[in-house]
């Protein structure tokens, strides 16, 4: 049988047609989960001793929450995209840690995955200069190119001291969510985006910029802005929530709502 230019182009066709198909049918398994093979390992025996030895309120948590962690914690590290910068050490360490800073900041939300606001992550191993605008950075958040960037000897440091209020990548995945939020047409992200304009509100007030200053309690390079205000007072929230809870009840109900959780204390992690 004879086959002819059209009945080749046509077959072409047909290939590319059924070969498309597969690779949406491939990347939707994938996006909701279902493909048993692509599917995040359990963190090992290590990795969840290193955590509860870098976070504090794990220790308070129900076993319930506490596998939730963990499962989200997994579940991140494996889906983001990690880029090493030359010279970076104990990669697996690093990644570990900021995973666990993005759940810890999503832990009482539905929505962990970060999925709008954060698909590349690289890492340089200690201060970098940013070609974006030629200054040296500890991190950065770039949300057009859904981008973190870390440096590993800050992300170690900010674990290693739990009660000093700097913590880099609670910082900057805060940064992050602040856009994963953002016209998100779900209640969680609405009443996150509430929680900011009320924020805003609150830092527009003189008294309670005077407060605020007078306490030494946050960081001075929160000032700058809303966002970095956020990120600051996320800081802050996570290492000495009782020191928050205590000098600042208002603003602290307000970090609690829009996370939707109580670092004073987790034993109240809301239950479904």
């Amino acid at each position: 049988m004879d086959i002819d230019g059209v009945d080749i182009f046509g077959i072409a066709c047909l290939l590319f047609i059924f070969s498309y198909l597969i690779y949406i049918l491939y990347y939707a398994i994938g996006l909701y989960e279902l493909n048993p093979f692509l599917r995040p390992k359990p963190l090992s025996t290590k990795e969840i001793h290193q955590l509860k030895n870098s976070i504090d309120f794990l220790h308070q948590l129900e076993e319930t929450e506490l596998q939730l962690f963990y499962e989200r914690t997994a579940w991140f590290k494996y889906k983001k995209t990690f880029a090493y910068r030359k010279g970076v050490r104990k990669k697996q360490e690093v990644e570990l840690l900021i995973s666990a800073a993005a759940v810890a900041l999503t832990l009482g939300m539905k929505n962990f995955k970060y999925i709008r606001s954060v698909q590349r992550i690289v890492i340089y191993p200690s201060d970098y200069f940013s070609l974006l605008n030629r200054r040296h950075h500890a991190g950065e958040y770039n949300p057009r190119l859904r981008t973190a960037v870390f440096s590993a000897d800050s992300v170690q440091s900010g674990f290693e001291n739990t009660k000093d209020n700097v913590n880099l990548a609670i910082h900057e995945m805060a940064h992050a969510l602040c856009f994963e939020t953002r016209r998100k047409n779900t209640w969680e992200a609405r009443k996150f985006q509430a929680g900011l304009r009320k924020m805003r509100e609150q830092l527009q007030d003189s008294d309670f910029q005077k407060r605020i200053k007078d306490s030494d309690y946050f960081r001075e390079y929160g000032y700058s802005n809303l966002f970095e205000f956020f990120a600051v007072a996320t800081e802050n929230f996570l290492e000495t929530p009782k020191e928050f809870k205590g000098n600042f009840p208002e603003l602290y109900e307000l970090t609690k709502t829009m996370l939707n959780f109580d670092f004073s204390d987790p034993k109240s992690f809301p239950r479904k």
